[in-house]
């Protein structure tokens, strides 16, 4: 289990790598944590067996 500063390194790498294939663009740094923390956060609900809201009400 990944502690919460474990996390937040995971977080930020990803986000500088998504800055970087943006071209490093000045003044949306938000954007991209958000992005990798919803993506870091994905992964952890995949790995504990939960459902990301893109799936819920999908079968009925």
């Amino acid at each position: 289990m990944m502690t919460p500063v474990d996390k937040d390194a995971e977080v930020r790498d990803r986000a500088y790598f998504l800055w970087e294939e943006a071209g490093r663009p000045a003044g949306r740094e938000h954007e991209f944590w958000a992005q990798a923390s919803r993506e870091i956060e994905g992964d952890d609900a995949s790995e504990n067996g939960g459902t990301d809201a893109s799936q819920n009400g999908r079968s009925r």
